[in-house]
């Protein structure tokens, strides 16, 4: 099946779902009906993408042996764009209209952000299960899942394989954007909490115009490493310059890049030896069983490569699956997480409880020159 047929049909249904709400609304459901507001027109599309066809391939995969105690799962997308301001009315459209049980997987940390401060979330008592984001700390309680490491974790663990490099001097460079200065804010304090020296601090800009002045500069007295907080556009154009300038530096980007569109951008020669941190399996060569399953189902349903993005995706989708088959309810309140502690998913870990984080694993990979991850 190509993606657009595959993207499509998660949204059939959707009318014929509404115009049935009066006639169905006394009736047990027989469907579980989840909800994502996600990126697939917007600066993140192309993870966006990703990531919801990789939640997509769990749940056509779980409703392909029957479903979940003999209910099939719907799973409804609406795009945002990455612009919060529709991601929240998207939200509003998930819980009155499409009568979403479970809101899932949202993308982009701003949208994210922007739809736990929104009343119409607030009100209804869900849960956001999954968010694709990396932000320290939501503020909302229990009210959010994240099954997936934060920004600040993947520099922590980045610094470390620097420092097991023998690279004492190492830069960041970060946006101006709140949630590129929230992750640097949280990796400096990390960093201070595991006694591993701070790094020198420069901005570029959002639309990175300034990366060739910030290249030059850099490169007069170049560091060992430098990390870039930044979305794929702006770090990809960086990193142009800085290859240029400074060819033996080491330079590493964080889960929230794009690592196709990268390669896209910057051509093969400049993308090997780029370092990016990942929060999941290296979805090429992992040897999780997790990976294996992820890579038996992409091939049946779609002919296309796997991407972190989209293992992650069907990581996430598998996780609200067992946990809603755990629970024995799908409410989507905090209540589906009532007695749940730890969930193997084949060789990679959820632990339940403890914060909003169920995981704390960061993995790192470099380009190779035909393009795959190494690490």
């Amino acid at each position: 099946m190509n993606r657009r047929k595959f993207l499509i049909s998660s949204t059939q249904g959707s009318a014929a779902l509404l115009s049935s709400f009066n006639l169905t609304a006394q009736q047990p459901r027989s469907e579980i009906i989840v909800g994502q507001s996600v990126d697939l027109s917007g600066p993140l599309q192309n993870l966006g993408r990703d990531y919801f066809t990789g939640a997509k391939l769990a749940f056509d995969q779980v409703n392909a042996s029957g479903g979940t105690a003999g209910r099939k799962w719907r799973f409804i997308q609406i795009d945002d764009g990455a612009v919060p301001a529709q991601a929240v009315s998207n939200v509003s459209r998930l819980l009155t209209q499409d009568r979403a049980d479970i809101l899932f997987g949202f993308t982009s940390d701003a949208c994210v952000e922007a739809v736990l401060a929104a009343p119409a979330f607030k009100a209804s008592g869900r849960l956001l299960f999954a968010p694709m984001s990396g932000l320290a700390s939501s503020g909302a309680g229990d009210r959010v899942v994240y099954v997936r490491a934060t920004y600040a974790e993947e520099l922590l663990a980045m610094f470390r394989q620097f420092s097991a490099g023998n690279m004492s001097t190492v830069t960041i460079a970060h946006t101006p954007a709140p949630a590129s200065l929230a992750t640097r804010n949280a990796a400096m304090d990390l960093l201070r909490k595991h006694n591993i020296p701070l790094p020198s601090l420069v901005t570029l800009k959002d639309d990175g115009s300034n990366a060739a002045a910030l290249a030059s500069g850099i490169g007069r007295t170049p560091p060992q490493a430098l990390v870039i907080i930044a979305d794929t556009i702006p770090a990809a154009l960086l990193a142009r310059e800085l290859r240029g300038r400074a060819p033996g530096m080491m330079i590493g980007m964080t889960s929230a890049v794009d690592a196709t569109a990268l390669q896209q951008i910057l051509g093969a020669e400049l993308s090997f030896g780029l370092l990016l941190s990942r929060v999941v399996p290296n979805p090429h060569k992992g040897t999780e069983r997790v990976v294996r399953e992820f890579s038996r189902v992409l091939t049946k349903y779609l002919d296309e490569a796997p991407t972190a993005a989209s293992l992650e995706g069907y990581i996430a989708g598998r996780a609200l699956i067992e946990t809603v088959r755990r629970s024995g309810n799908a409410t989507g309140t905090p209540a589906l997480l009532q007695g749940m502690r730890s969930l193997d998913l084949g060789g990679w870990e959820l632990a339940f409880g403890n914060d909003e984080r169920t995981s704390h694993r960061v993995d790192i990979s470099m380009i190779t020159r035909s393009g795959a991850l190494l690490g």
